[in-house]
């Protein structure tokens, strides 16, 4: 069976509010078989940050 990846990512721009964010949601199995909500957001161009949940 093949798994495909769910994968959103947003883009948020606004100059007049020097605003460029990015924000990414995926689900992903990890290495225990078990399934993962990664969330990321920052500003675009630097790393931002991570949470991960495990169901």
């Amino acid at each position: 069976m093949t798994v495909q990846p769910y994968r959103l990512y947003i883009e948020r721009i606004d100059p007049d509010k020097n605003m460029a964010r990015f924000y990414a949601l995926s689900i992903e199995p990890n290495l225990f078989g078990e399934t993962s909500l990664v969330r990321s957001w920052g500003r675009i161009g630097s790393r931002g940050q991570q949470k991960i949940h495990v169901f």
